[in-house]
């Protein structure tokens, strides 16, 4: 069917596609010969617009929306007044509804019907019921997806379902049912344990999921219709598409995690021993400024005291004899209070009282004070 330069066969296409497309249509228009003439269209179409065929899987699928929308446009051009306003006669009556059901189920759903009957229980429904009917219970769409189709509002849309089941009910029991239609078994005991209702779906999808009818003629595709080449391209599945969306994905939620929980951290450096390391050269650098002012401090005392110490020689000589002991009390002093002793010499200036200075130079940078 498809070809490796992406070229449909649409002859082929139609072959192949046309009973079961044929059967779809046939179900919204009973005239044979009109339902035809829509899929004919509709092939038509499709070929004009495959540019907007992206995925050749789709192929079918996209036929078959077609070939419904183009059945729906049929009947609402052939009955103008009847999907547009909902009358009040047609609200569902919840009561009616409730009797309906239970009656239903007692006589309806335990029975198996071929697809030719219920085909022809659904022909017995006006255009407007029979095609929420189809769009409900075959093509599985929900009321306000048919309400977008059809131009309806969603009660109108329930309304005309409550009264098709209705007539399609009446019509089984009055045309079909007999004392030899036979029962099904897996009905009986879904009407038994209260899931009657979910048969409506089952059964018509079930009949109708493979039903086809052959056309009686070939596509006939016009000469003036220019047959073009899809865009879809074979070489990227969608697998893969979809593959690299949960790849990258994956990726984004790996890396926020690295990011937002701190203990995940690509370092493997301790921050205990960064934080010693850095209080260890904290206190040397502090250790050596202190020194460095030390030095400073006593170079300026000694330019200070330099001329005192001349005048005051003679006096000194005797203080600074009995006062031996204690410049070596102050060295050892000095090595375990250097701050402190900076602070004394700097309070020299500050203190008003007369005071007695004894110096000696133990080494060369170093001055002993005491008053």
């Amino acid at each position: 069917m498809m070809q490796n330069t992406n070229k449909i066969d649409w002859q082929k296409v139609y072959s192949n596609y046309s009973p079961k497309l044929l059967g779809i249509c046939r179900r919204y228009i009973q005239d044979i010969y009109t339902a035809e003439d829509i899929v004919q269209d509709s092939f038509i179409t499709a070929i004009q617009k495959n540019h907007q065929l992206n995925d050749e899987k789709a192929l079918f699928a996209w036929l078959k929306k077609i070939v419904v929308n183009n059945a729906l446009q049929h009947i609402r051009s052939n009955s103008k007044d009847i999907f547009v306003t909902t009358e009040s006669s047609e609200i569902p009556d919840t009561f009616s509804e409730m009797e309906h059901q239970t009656f239903e189920e007692k006589n309806v759903f335990i029975y198996d019907f071929t697809n030719e009957e219920l085909l022809s229980s659904i022909d017995s429904l006006p255009p407007h019921h029979k095609s929420v009917f189809n769009l409900y219970f075959i093509e599985n769409h929900s009321h306000a997806e048919i309400s977008n189709l059809l131009g309806i509002t969603v009660n109108t849309s329930k309304s005309h379902l409550l009264r098709a089941k209705k007539a399609i009910q009446n019509y089984l029991l009055s045309n079909i049912i007999n004392q030899n239609t036979p029962k099904k078994k897996a009905a009986q005991l879904l009407v038994i344990f209260g899931f009657g209702g979910l048969l409506w779906a089952q059964t018509f999808q079930s009949k109708f999921s493979d039903f086809s009818i052959t056309p009686s003629k070939n596509l006939e595709i016009p000469s003036d219709i220019k047959v073009g080449n899809p865009s879809f391209s074979t070489s990227n599945p969608v697998w893969k598409k979809n593959a690299i969306v949960g790849i990258t994905f994956l990726i984004i939620i790996v890396l926020s995690v690295f990011l937002v929980n701190p203990k995940n951290s690509f370092s493997t450096i301790n921050p205990s021993k960064i934080s010693t390391e850095s209080i260890e050269n904290n206190e040397d650098r502090i250790s050596g400024n202190q020194t460095h002012e030390n030095k400073e401090t006593s170079d300026s005392d000694l330019q200070n005291i330099s001329s005192d110490f001349h005048s005051d020689q003679t006096n000194n000589n005797a203080k600074m004899i009995s006062q031996k002991p204690n410049i070596e009390e102050e060295k050892s002093i000095k090595t375990r209070k250097n701050t402190r002793k900076i602070i004394l010499k700097d309070s020299i200036n500050d203190v008003p009282e007369k005071v007695i200075i004894v110096k000696k130079i133990i080494k060369r940078d170093t001055v002993f004070i005491e008053r």
